[in-house]
């Protein structure tokens, strides 16, 4: 007996169809999260994966769930796919809201992260629906605008010498002019401006906006930091 078995007649069997939807999801947010972990984010392989398999999950019961009760029921309804799907969108949101106020003691950060579980969801739908092509074109245009934007970040940072610290430390406001009084007379070219985020009686936390001196690195001023026992938490934005 000759039996013609291809990836086409495998594709053409649902629920092989649906697998590779969900596998390819996996695969494509832990690609995302992947480069999110290498810059030591909260959100990192683990978190990227179930968001887009969870959206294309989603997306399939949202597609195919439902043709069972066309068959029973004999009655003309009408589906729309897209009304369980538009709610992953919505649900992503509260994820994005939770790395971006859940980091510093309430201070805004992780925009970024954000955006790409954001997107991440998205790409999870377009493999959910069966856009193969456009799931992982989507993958490799989030991969190419993380790495290509950190970099242009980078120019755009060292043409302009321009850095901003976050910095928690016990003392006061006292301690904070001192700091960055002695940062102006050291490090910085103009004088510098600070932000003040939280003030609990033990520990003050606040940004520090700089221009850097052309012949100063910035493992100079990291190191000098370091020095200063008064500083919980340090970290160059």
């Amino acid at each position: 007996m000759n039996i013609n078995f291809s990836v086409s007649h495998l594709v053409n069997i649902p629920e092989i169809d649906w697998t590779l939807r969900l596998l390819l999801a996996t695969l494509s947010g832990g690609m995302i999260g992947f480069e999110r972990k290498r810059k030591v984010k909260d959100a990192g392989i683990r978190t990227h994966s179930l968001i887009a398999l969870g959206a294309a999950l989603v997306m399939i019961v949202s597609k195919y769930g439902f043709f069972d009760l066309l068959s029973l029921t004999k009655s003309n309804w009408s589906l729309d796919p897209s009304r369980i799907a538009a709610q992953v969108v919505s649900g992503i949101g509260f994820l994005g809201a939770g790395t971006i106020l859940n980091r510093h003691n309430r201070i805004i950060d992780g925009l970024t992260t954000a955006a790409g579980i954001w997107v991440t969801g998205g790409i999870g739908l377009a493999f959910g629906s069966g856009l193969y092509s456009i799931g992982l074109i989507s993958t490799f245009f989030v991969l190419g605008a993380e790495l290509l934007g950190r970099l242009f970040d980078q120019i755009a940072e060292n043409h302009h010498h321009r850095i901003i610290l976050f910095i928690r430390m016990t003392g006061s406001i006292a301690d904070i002019c001192k700091l960055q009084k002695e940062l102006d007379q050291k490090f910085f070219v103009l004088p510098s401006d600070h932000v003040l985020y939280n003030y609990d009686g033990q520990a003050i936390a606040f940004r520090i906006y700089g221009h850097l001196r052309p012949h100063r690195k910035m493992n100079d001023l990291f190191t000098y930091l370091m020095k200063n026992d008064q500083i919980i938490e340090l970290e160059v934005d």
